[in-house]
């Protein structure tokens, strides 16, 4: 007996297997990946790498939240160098200015 997507979901006792991988594939994966992609699509290519850069640290932040994951001095250390990466190319060389200044006080 072959148990491919449409036989599951005609067979009882794989309904709810079926249901999940309908689930998966179309609005978590397929559904996400068409807003994600039409929202990017309209602002700067800049704005855009720094919000897909921080992905990873969202991931982190939800899942220190929802699931008690703890971190490791790595994963600070990574957080810490993406957000660096994101500063240096979100700003401009004019927004170091004055952090310059006070450093010379």
């Amino acid at each position: 007996e072959s148990y491919g997507l449409p036989m599951m979901l005609f067979e009882p006792s794989l309904q709810m297997a079926a249901a999940a991988v309908l689930w998966t594939g179309l609005v978590t994966t397929a559904l996400n990946r068409f807003v994600e992609t039409t929202a990017l699509g309209k602002m700067k290519s800049a704005e855009a790498s720094v919000i897909l850069a921080t992905e990873p640290l969202w991931a982190a932040l939800f899942a220190a939240l929802w699931l008690s994951t703890d971190f490791g001095a790595n994963d600070y250390i990574g957080g810490a160098l993406i957000v660096a990466a994101c500063l240096a190319t979100a700003l401009q060389k004019d927004d170091f200015k004055g952090f310059f200044e006070l450093l010379g006080d």
